[in-house]
């Protein structure tokens, strides 16, 4: 991808007036940690408040030099400030990866749930805040979800053609 399609990509509002036109000279890779950054101050700010616990939790889900620490706050600073919307960054992060990393994005969504749970306070913006990433990035059920699904599908699927037998039994 050359740099001018990769702005394109990511150049959503007017110049200076969004965090990623501020950022969309950096690498992809960068990119996508400042995306992570961004959504999980946002969501921070979804119960009404960032504690330092939670600053503590993203600093250890984004891999960081030491000396980078002071940035990082910074940009998650911005982001606490930034008055678009969660789902403004999630569509511009999900436009950035496309389709190339769906497990990263599986990723950013289980980082969040973790995140909203760091402070003991899981509130209903949080949840649905969580959920509309998700939904963004188009992930509906985990893998293990579906599993327990259709587990539960077959047992119950099992159970009802037992007692089916045993009623044909009883009446026979």
């Amino acid at each position: 991808m050359s740099i001018h399609s990769f702005k394109n990509v990511i150049s959503f509002g007017p110049e200076g007036n969004c965090m990623w036109d501020r950022y969309r000279q950096e690498s992809k890779q960068t990119i996508c940690i400042i995306g992570v950054l961004i959504l999980s101050a946002k969501l921070c700010r979804a119960d009404g408040h960032f504690s330092e616990r939670e600053e503590e939790a993203i600093l250890k889900i984004v891999p960081h030099e030491t000396q980078q620490k002071r940035s990082l706050i910074r940009i998650l600073e911005e982001a606490y400030n930034d008055p678009n919307p969660i789902e403004h960054d999630a569509k511009n992060l999900k436009a950035l990866l496309e389709d190339e990393h769906p497990e990263f994005l599986e990723f950013i969504v289980a980082a969040l749930y973790k995140l909203a749970h760091t402070d003991h306070v899981y509130s209903e913006a949080e949840d649905e805040d969580i959920r509309s990433v998700a939904n963004i990035f188009g992930i509906t059920k985990s893998f293990f979800d579906q599993a327990e699904d259709t587990i539960k599908k077959y047992f119950i699927k099992a159970s009802s053609s037992l007692r089916n037998k045993k009623k044909e039994n009883v009446n026979a």
